[in-house]
């Protein structure tokens, strides 16, 4: 039947005195005979417009008393609750709302207070209510009778939507002019087993603030699950929601992590800032969440705050310029990390003071080390009296570990104060305890013999640890040094008597060292097991130690055979093709001196000679790589020292102008490897020996930088290049792919800064201590180690990798990152061996299935590393231009 021409109590079927509650019961049934197919969507737009009319006091008397009503209505003049109101005009209203700001999102009639969330939701029409939250709408606006969107779902029966605004964070206990809670209001039997449910649920319960219920019954999940389909965790919930009670609850007794990002890439303090939640604003900045990170729009969490005038970006302004001194003197490290201007690291205070002196006189580990990790000067004095160094500071407080740090960074040990101290000399505070004042002096004892003694590699020893998912609770590594030439034996001399005991297998990221005979050295024997074939190795060495040959979680391996160096053949090449120098120094050095050849510069510290010098330098630019066989070599040079009693005390910092990614490197004879210190890069790590610069590529500028023969250097200049296959994006090429060996292509996303070690050691079982000696293991907010699933215990332990690109670059699994103007997120590019893995379903419930996805074998399992190899990998935009993006965000906020 076709409602042309008829009045609206007439396309309604009600008589002319109905009474306006059972106007809407009448309008109920109308629209679940609509969903149901029953009535078309030509004849539901007409029940639209009579029941606009009649549902309105004013409109039906005006039809009432001089007929006049609004029957046809062309989509153009549709509001945008109109719009929603009817699923078939979907397409439009996401056309009408694709770039409405968020006051027009929310914006509510003049006279029903209806929002176009709460209109979709009567109507039922669950795939704009999806739109509309995903969006920002707010669930828990009210309209005139104080009833939200989950209200009037409820009251309409559709136990779709209903769950869909629960799981969007839709507060249940809010109630109506009616006294009723939108559970009061349930319709039907569906839509009350669909609150029975999800109030069991965690997310759904934070949403309705009910702290005393966690205090009574705790968490049912991990702190961190994601929930539905924005993946938001209960602080995410808490945040947005403004629930200051719930938010320091789950930071301080529950360990949330505060900085997990949802679908839309927001952290907790995005939600927060966009609420205009102040107080939690400030309590999580406090709290040392990461203010920097950008969410799918490009905005950082201030910028999300801009809609809200000064009172959310004046916290962050307070945050920015607090004292940069009483943060390294309080240990604030995280004030660091987002919000130190690098340019001052070396900044002193008004009595001459820096930064790393206050974080080493008050015992502030975590901040010196950012420091120095940062280019702080390490041996930076006072400007006044006594113009101790951090060194002296840390050894007078009694600071261990901090004097153990110093001397790993290149602390020179024989600058004096104004006193006339070495560190030596420099007493030890009658506060610190006898044990650990013992402790430091034995620490500055050994660090004097290994210079003495040209123990140039320092090695870290960790004990496999494998079962324990908590690295948290790493014990700290024994740390030793070692000689170029040692070995074996060498390397079980240098250990104290307990890891002696406990060590005498030794395995680099599970792949074990093999000392084919007395003459392996201990860093021929690691480059030979590494993952990757690279001449160039960074130390410290992170090994772990094993009692007896494990069996359990080691990598099939076939040990590389490293040709062994012909000194003398080598000597006579470098002697061939080089030029030789001389330069001469005087003592003492007052001030810092520069000697420069070509481009080449050595800077020597002040006071770093005792006696007058003559120093003989051999020296080849860009030596011939099939000659030297050093690739990516800039700089090969040789140093000797003429003098009968040489006295540098020092060594020289070493720089090649207009080489901003060359790093130094020192051959590590008779081995083929070359070593460098990740902690002293620019410092000579001997005065003998030959030394070379080795050009690293920046794939990612400040992201990621490696030597040339770690991937496929086609076109240097260029080493990333376009692809559209498996989907457009830039790739660089690791290895050329064996097809025959590895026919199963797969991906696995991960985040820039893990990428390096990766290439470094090849994928990983979860528990193993990796080359930068970090222990690697799941993410706290997602399977856990030692969880049984589908039959398999201890399931996280194993590779993951997925034939599908999309499902490998879901955020669980691939982190975003800035490059400039554009947001990336990196997909290593694998293949794997057939019959060497095992399908499962999808892990991760919140994914949205693609085309192409098998989702019951999206998920492919490995446990033997050795069955996977990295071809390469693929850098996804996510955004092409942030501040584009930023642009239309902050314009739709505002």
């Amino acid at each position: 039947m076709v409602l042309v021409n008829k009045s609206p109590y007439e396309i309604l079927a009600v008589p002319q005195n109905i009474d306006y509650v059972k106007l809407r019961t009448v309008y109920r049934t109308k629209i679940h005979e609509h969903k149901q197919k029953e009535i078309s969507a030509f004849n539901f737009r007409r029940i639209c417009r009579a029941y606009e009319t009649l549902s309105d006091y004013d409109k039906r008397n005006r039809y009432d008393s001089q007929n006049e009503w609004i029957s046809e209505l062309s989509i153009e003049k549709y509001t945008p609750q109109q719009l929603a109101a009817e699923p078939d005009l979907l397409r439009d209203l996401k056309q009408r709302l694709n770039t409405a700001n968020l006051t027009q999102l929310n914006a509510q009639d003049s006279v029903t207070g209806h929002t176009t969330l709460y209109t979709a939701a009567r109507a039922g029409n669950l795939e704009a209510v999806k739109f509309l939250t995903e969006q920002g709408a707010e669930p828990d606006l009210s309209q005139r009778t104080k009833s939200t969107a989950l209200h009037v779902a409820a009251f309409y029966g559709h136990a779709d939507v209903v769950r869909c605004l629960l799981e969007s964070g839709a507060d249940y206990r809010i109630k109506n002019s009616g006294n009723c809670t939108a559970e009061d209001e349930a319709y039907n039997q569906d839509v009350k087993q669909v609150f029975t449910e999800l109030k069991q649920n965690d997310y759904v319960r934070v949403a309705a603030n009910e702290l005393n219920w966690f205090l009574e019954n705790s968490l049912t999940q991990h702190q961190d699950t994601e929930y539905f389909a924005q993946r938001q965790t209960l602080l995410h919930c808490a945040c947005k929601k403004g629930y200051d009670d719930l938010v320091h609850w789950l930071i301080e007794q529950k360990l949330a992590n505060l900085d997990l990002v949802d679908f839309n890439g927001n952290s907790a303090l995005h939600l927060a800032a966009y609420g205009g939640h102040t107080s939690i604003v400030e309590y999580l900045l406090n709290s040392g969440c990461d203010s920097t990170l950008r969410n799918r729009w490009g905005t950082t969490a201030e910028e999300e705050g801009i809609k809200h005038g000064d009172r959310i970006i004046d916290i962050f302004q307070r945050i920015r310029t607090r004292d940069m001194f009483e943060m390294a003197k309080e240990g604030i490290d995280w004030w660091f990390y987002y919000y130190f201007d690098d340019n001052l690291k070396d900044m002193t205070d008004s009595n001459g003071t820096s930064l790393l002196y206050y974080a080493c006189r008050y015992g502030q580990h975590s901040v010196a080390k950012w420091l120095l990790e940062h280019g702080a000067d390490v041996n930076i004095q006072m400007k006044v009296k006594p113009k101790s160094t951090p060194l002296h500071g840390a050894k007078f407080r009694g600071h261990i570990k901090i004097v153990e740090l110093l001397l790993e960074y290149g602390a020179d040990v024989n600058i004096k104060n104004d006193f006339g101290a070495t560190v030596f000399d420099e007493a030890i505070s009658e506060e610190v305890d006898k044990n650990i004042a013992s402790q430091i002096t034995e620490l500055l004892a050994e660090h004097k013999h290994n210079l003495k003694s040209e123990k140039l590699i320092e090695i870290h020893i960790y004990e496999d640890d494998d079962d324990d998912d908590d690295d948290t609770k790493e014990k700290l590594p024994e740390k030793v040094k070692i000689g170029l030439n040692d070995g074996y034996k060498d390397l079980l001399a240098s250990l104290s008597k307990t890891s002696l005991n406990q060590c005498r297998h030794f395995f680099i990221a599970r792949r074990a060292l093999y000392f084919k005979d007395d003459n392996t050295t201990v860093i021929s024997a690691v480059g030979c097991a590494r993952y990757t074939s690279s001449k160039f190795i960074d130390t410290p060495i992170c090994l772990t130690g094993h009692k007896t040959l494990p069996t359990k979680n080691i990598i099939s391996q076939t040990t590389r055979q490293e040709p062994r160096l012909d000194l003398r053949s080598f000597t006579k090449l470098l002697a061939a093709h080089s030029k030789v120098e001389w330069f001469s120094l005087k003592a003492p050095l007052t001030q810092k001196k520069i000697v420069r050849m070509n481009d080449l510069m050595f800077t020597f510290g002040e006071n770093s000679i005792t006696d007058d010098i003559e120093v003989k330098l051999t020296i080849i630019f860009s030596p011939d790589r099939e000659k030297f066989d050093i690739p990516g070599c800039i700089c090969l040079f040789k140093l000797e020292l003429f003098t009968d009693t040489p006295k540098l005390v020092e060594l020289p910092v070493v720089s090649i102008a207009n080489q901003p990614n060359a790093r130094l490197y020192t051959l590590a004879t008779p081995s083929t490897y070359s070593f460098t210190s990740d902690t002293r890069r620019a410092r000579l790590s001997t005065i003998d020996g030959t030394h070379v610069f080795i050009r690293h590529v920046d794939i990612i500028p400040g992201k990621l930088a490696l030597p040339i023969d770690m991937f496929i250097a086609t076109v240097l200049e260029q080493p990333l290049i376009s692809r559209d296959n498996p989907v457009s994006c830039k790739c660089l090429n690791i290895h050329k792919r064996d097809a025959e060996s590895f026919p199963h292509v797969v991906y696995h996303g991960t985040n820039i800064e893990a990428v390096r070690s990766i290439l470094l050691d090849g994928f990983v079982i979860p528990g193993t201590v990796v080359s930068s000696g970090k222990r690697i293991n799941p993410p706290g907010n997602h399977i856990a180690r030692g969880t049984t699933v589908s039959g398999v215990p201890d399931f996280p332990a194993a590779i993951f990798v997925s034939p599908s690109i999309y499902y490998s670059s879901d955020p669980t699994y691939a982190k975003s990152f800035d490059n400039g103007d554009q947001k990336l997120i990196p997909i290593l590019e694998c293949s794997v061996k057939s019959n060497s893995y095992r399908t499962y379903p999808c892990t991760t419930p919140q994914y949205k299935e693609n085309p192409d996805d098998n989702m019951e074998a999206i998920e492919w399992r490995i446990t033997n590393p050795a069955n996977i190899q990295i071809n390469s990998i693929l850098f996804i935009t996510q955004i092409e231009s942030i501040s584009a993006s930023k642009r239309i965000r902050i314009t739709k906020m505002n």
